[in-house]
Protein backbone atom coordinates (compact mmCIF):
# COMPACT_ATOMS: atom_id res chain seq x y z
CA UNK A 1 0.00 0.00 0.00
CA UNK A 2 1.12 3.64 -0.89
CA UNK A 3 1.38 5.65 1.63
CA UNK A 4 -0.30 9.36 1.03
CA UNK A 5 3.15 10.99 1.53
CA UNK A 6 5.34 8.52 -0.39
CA UNK A 7 7.72 10.11 -3.31
CA UNK A 8 6.63 9.09 -6.58
CA UNK A 9 8.04 7.04 -8.40
CA UNK A 10 11.86 7.59 -9.87
CA UNK A 11 11.25 8.45 -13.94
CA UNK A 12 13.52 7.00 -15.79
CA UNK A 13 15.75 9.29 -18.48
CA UNK A 14 18.02 8.13 -20.84
CA UNK A 15 21.08 10.03 -22.34
CA UNK A 16 19.67 11.95 -24.58
CA UNK A 17 16.28 13.16 -21.62
CA UNK A 18 19.81 14.38 -20.08
CA UNK A 19 21.88 16.21 -22.68
CA UNK A 20 18.37 18.12 -23.35
CA UNK A 21 17.40 18.78 -19.62
CA UNK A 22 21.45 20.51 -19.32
CA UNK A 23 20.68 22.02 -22.83
CA UNK A 24 17.60 23.89 -21.46
CA UNK A 25 19.00 24.79 -17.59
CA UNK A 26 22.11 26.40 -19.48
CA UNK A 27 19.59 28.29 -21.62
CA UNK A 28 15.78 28.17 -21.48
CA UNK A 29 15.56 29.91 -24.66
CA UNK A 30 17.34 27.55 -26.63
CA UNK A 31 15.28 26.98 -29.98
CA UNK A 32 13.88 23.41 -31.16
CA UNK A 33 16.16 24.17 -34.33
CA UNK A 34 19.42 24.66 -32.32
CA UNK A 35 18.34 21.95 -29.64
CA UNK A 36 17.66 19.47 -32.38
CA UNK A 37 21.57 20.08 -33.86
CA UNK A 38 23.32 19.69 -29.80
CA UNK A 39 21.13 16.29 -29.75
CA UNK A 40 21.36 14.93 -33.42
CA UNK A 41 17.44 15.02 -33.65
CA UNK A 42 14.84 16.64 -35.43
CA UNK A 43 12.96 19.09 -34.48
CA UNK A 44 9.53 17.12 -34.41
CA UNK A 45 11.71 14.91 -32.16
CA UNK A 46 13.00 17.39 -30.23
CA UNK A 47 9.77 18.81 -29.21
CA UNK A 48 8.23 15.26 -28.81
CA UNK A 49 10.99 14.39 -25.98
CA UNK A 50 10.27 18.10 -24.30
CA UNK A 51 6.30 17.32 -24.10
CA UNK A 52 7.02 13.81 -23.07
CA UNK A 53 8.94 15.57 -19.71
CA UNK A 54 6.45 18.01 -19.40
CA UNK A 55 3.80 15.29 -19.03
CA UNK A 56 5.92 13.20 -16.32
CA UNK A 57 6.36 16.48 -14.46
CA UNK A 58 10.20 16.49 -14.81
CA UNK A 59 9.91 20.09 -16.78
CA UNK A 60 7.48 21.85 -15.02
CA UNK A 61 8.52 25.06 -16.58
CA UNK A 62 10.56 27.97 -19.20
CA UNK A 63 11.78 31.05 -17.09
CA UNK A 64 14.05 33.48 -16.77
CA UNK A 65 16.82 34.43 -14.54
CA UNK A 66 16.66 38.26 -13.37
CA UNK A 67 19.25 40.63 -12.44
CA UNK A 68 18.06 42.11 -9.28
CA UNK A 69 20.48 44.69 -8.54
CA UNK A 70 20.03 45.85 -12.43
CA UNK A 71 16.53 46.09 -11.45
CA UNK A 72 16.93 48.25 -8.17
CA UNK A 73 17.39 45.93 -5.36
CA UNK A 74 20.68 45.50 -4.40
CA UNK A 75 20.58 44.03 -1.22
CA UNK A 76 19.95 39.87 -0.79
CA UNK A 77 19.04 38.51 2.32
CA UNK A 78 18.02 35.23 3.80
CA UNK A 79 15.40 35.05 6.63
CA UNK A 80 15.22 32.18 9.18
CA UNK A 81 11.34 32.33 10.53
CA UNK A 82 10.36 30.35 13.39
CA UNK A 83 6.84 29.84 13.99
CA UNK A 84 4.84 29.23 17.09
CA UNK A 85 2.82 26.04 15.72
CA UNK A 86 0.49 25.53 13.68
CA UNK A 87 0.46 24.61 9.98
CA UNK A 88 3.63 26.11 8.12
CA UNK A 89 2.61 25.80 4.93
CA UNK A 90 -0.17 28.28 6.03
CA UNK A 91 2.73 30.75 7.56
CA UNK A 92 4.56 30.17 4.60
CA UNK A 93 1.64 31.43 2.58
CA UNK A 94 1.16 34.36 5.39
CA UNK A 95 4.81 35.85 4.93
CA UNK A 96 4.56 35.42 1.36
CA UNK A 97 1.68 37.84 0.95
CA UNK A 98 4.25 40.49 2.78
CA UNK A 99 5.95 41.06 -0.72
CA UNK A 100 6.04 44.59 -1.64
CA UNK A 101 7.12 46.94 -4.07
CA UNK A 102 10.24 47.80 -1.83
CA UNK A 103 11.27 43.88 -0.70
CA UNK A 104 10.09 41.67 -3.19
CA UNK A 105 10.28 37.64 -1.55
CA UNK A 106 10.95 35.48 -4.35
CA UNK A 107 10.79 32.15 -2.50
CA UNK A 108 9.57 31.11 0.64
CA UNK A 109 10.95 27.09 1.72
CA UNK A 110 9.64 25.41 4.73
CA UNK A 111 12.49 23.42 6.28
CA UNK A 112 13.85 21.16 9.08
CA UNK A 113 15.52 22.13 12.13
CA UNK A 114 15.06 24.68 14.81
CA UNK A 115 13.69 26.67 11.73
CA UNK A 116 9.86 26.43 10.20
CA UNK A 117 10.77 28.46 7.27
CA UNK A 118 13.65 30.19 4.84
CA UNK A 119 12.49 33.29 2.95
CA UNK A 120 14.46 35.26 0.39
CA UNK A 121 14.17 38.50 -0.09
CA UNK A 122 15.56 41.01 -2.75
CA UNK A 123 15.45 44.60 -1.20
CA UNK A 124 15.95 47.83 -2.54
CA UNK A 125 17.33 49.57 0.85
CA UNK A 126 18.15 48.32 4.30
CA UNK A 127 14.92 50.49 5.24
CA UNK A 128 12.86 48.44 3.30
CA UNK A 129 14.04 44.95 4.61
CA UNK A 130 14.24 46.35 7.94
CA UNK A 131 10.35 46.96 7.61
CA UNK A 132 9.92 43.60 5.78
CA UNK A 133 11.37 42.00 8.94
CA UNK A 134 9.21 44.34 11.31
CA UNK A 135 5.99 43.18 9.05
CA UNK A 136 7.13 39.27 9.28
CA UNK A 137 7.92 39.59 13.09
CA UNK A 138 4.30 41.04 13.84
CA UNK A 139 2.44 38.31 12.70
CA UNK A 140 1.19 36.53 16.02
CA UNK A 141 2.55 33.33 14.90
CA UNK A 142 6.32 34.27 14.24
CA UNK A 143 8.48 33.33 17.66
CA UNK A 144 11.53 34.25 16.00
CA UNK A 145 13.65 35.76 13.04
CA UNK A 146 17.00 35.83 12.03
CA UNK A 147 18.79 37.42 8.86
CA UNK A 148 21.78 36.84 6.67
CA UNK A 149 22.80 39.38 3.85
CA UNK A 150 24.48 37.90 1.30
CA UNK A 151 27.60 39.40 -0.23
CA UNK A 152 28.05 37.55 -3.47
CA UNK A 153 26.23 34.74 -5.30
CA UNK A 154 27.83 31.90 -7.70
CA UNK A 155 25.27 29.70 -9.63
CA UNK A 156 25.66 26.02 -10.78
CA UNK A 157 26.56 26.22 -14.42
CA UNK A 158 24.73 22.99 -14.77
CA UNK A 159 21.99 20.43 -13.52
CA UNK A 160 23.21 17.91 -11.59
CA UNK A 161 22.06 15.22 -12.98
CA UNK A 162 24.38 12.29 -14.35
CA UNK A 163 26.33 12.07 -17.61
Amino acid sequence: MIQPDAAPPIRKLDAIDLQLLRALHANARTSAEELSRVLALSRPAVRDRMRRLERMGVLVGYTIALDWELLGYPILAFIWVRTGSGNCDAHARSVLALSNEAAAIEECHRVTGEWCLLVKVHARTSRDLADLLDAIRESPQVSATATTLALSTERQPEIGVAR
